[in-house]
């Protein structure tokens, strides 16, 4: 069943990860090593309608002048709640360069205020707006035995899942309230006799869960029985399931 189930495409779950993302680490080809070795930082950012992180960068910060320097770099980011190894991660390959248009630089500091709204900061003299351009493609672990990589091209034409962006509440409502109910659907459709079950994820085609059985816990894939793109559509599907099961 599991090699079977339904899930995002590689390029869908990266653009998906990039979306939800607000902290990643940067590595830079570091001045301090004459540019030959790359050094990570930890820097907030956003991404853009094209799966594109922009970045409020400082005058003062080493990374900044190391893509002064060499603007090749890449990006790590993870899922939220990530724990260990079974949990999802992006890296996205590229160059990152200052935004000098105006009109470009507005968009930018809308989207980054959009998620960091508290960045008052981002005003300051010694912060300038910079994105990473010319993705050259991404690698994607998804958990054990998911892993894979993208294109450039193939980055720019997958979308951020809908669903992602609102599965947080979702999922610990499950999780509260309908434990039995959830323990039921692994068994129904997966045919597998758990102890316990919770959602660690959802999207539009189904769920990332993280079930108990024999006293040991291990991830599986629970895809939707049809695929749900909002919040109506997924209440539906998962009541429908349940009476199912």
């Amino acid at each position: 069943h599991q090699s079977t189930a339904a899930k995002l495409s590689f390029a869908d779950e990266c653009r998906t990860l990039v979306d939800l993302g607000r902290y990643g680490v940067i590595s830079t080809f570091a001045r301090e090593h004459g540019g030959e070795y790359p050094t990570g930082s930890i820097v907030g950012f956003a991404s853009d309608d094209d799966g594109r992180p922009i970045f409020a960068l400082s005058s003062m910060s080493g990374h900044t002048g190391d893509l002064k320097a060499n603007g090749k770099c890449s990006l790590t980011v993870t899922a939220p709640g990530f724990t260990g190894a079974a949990d999802a991660r992006v890296t996205i390959t590229g160059t990152v360069a200052p935004i000098t248009d105006a009109d470009d630089q507005k968009a930018a500091r809308e989207t980054y205020l959009a998620k960091h709204p508290d960045a008052f900061w981002v005003d300051f003299g010694d912060f300038s707006w910079h994105r990473m351009d010319g993705i050259l493609g991404a690698r994607l672990v998804g958990g054990f035995a998911r892993a894979g990589g993208v294109s450039g091209e193939e980055y720019a034409a997958g979308a951020p899942d809908p669903v992602a962006g609102f599965s947080a509440p979702i999922a610990s409502h499950m999780n509260a309230d309908h434990v039995d109910s959830l323990v039921a659907m692994v068994g129904h459709y997966v045919g597998l006799t758990v102890e316990d079950a919770a959602i660690a994820s959802l999207d539009a085609i189904g769920m990332n869960m993280k079930v108990t059985r024999g006293g040991e816990s291990f991830k599986i894939r629970l895809p939707f029985t049809e695929p749900a793109r909002d919040r109506k559509a997924v209440k539906e599907v998962l009541v429908g399931m349940t009476k199912a099961a």
